[in-house]
């Protein structure tokens, strides 16, 4: 069980492409073939997707977000659901993070995943899984070209009214 007090930040998990989000969470995370799964969460808002995974396994969760309202709400939703120790919040970009990580997820729009397509690439491990939302109907076809075929096959889609959510995993 989750608890999110959003605040002014986005994300409290009744929307549907944050549900998409949690399902494909769940479905990576139990899919990943590692002992200990690392996971980034790019633009969390109040981190609700952040604590999702915290809570369903991972090790070490980077929550990233330029927004220092969305920070706050995500720092108090970490604290009050007891993850402080596997969720680390951050301010910095997408192109200062180093390594890479077994399960990522972007909550975008189609316009910000396509401008960080080859950052959020790099920071997928080989056999990692990457979520992608935030995608409205029209432009699902040209966020899926950015990351297939290669490096990435797609591993499921899911479309909920005009939105669409991305599951892709990368070749190992």
């Amino acid at each position: 069980m989750i608890t999110i007090e959003p605040g002014m930040a986005f994300g409290t998990g009744t929307h549907a492409t944050t549900r998409c989000c949690l399902e494909f969470l769940e479905e990576a995370t139990a899919s990943v073939e590692q002992e200990s799964i690392t996971a980034l969460d790019v633009g969390t808002g109040s981190g609700i997707l952040a604590i999702a995974l915290a809570k369903l396994g991972a090790s070490r969760v980077l929550a990233l977000d330029s927004d220092p309202v969305a920070l706050k709400a995500a720092r108090d939703n970490v604290r009050i659901n007891r993850v402080r120790r596997t969720v680390r919040l951050s301010r910095c970009g997408l192109g200062t993070v180093k390594g890479s990580f077994a399960v990522v997820v972007a909550n975008l729009t189609a316009e910000t995943i396509i401008d960080l397509a080859a950052l959020l690439q790099k920071s997928v491990s080989a056999g990692g899984y990457l979520i992608l939302s935030g995608i409205l109907k029209p432009k699902s076809a040209e966020v899926l070209r950015r990351f297939s075929p290669r490096p990435f096959k797609l591993a499921r889609q899911t479309t909920h009214k005009e939105w669409v959510t991305l599951l892709l995993k990368r070749k190992g």
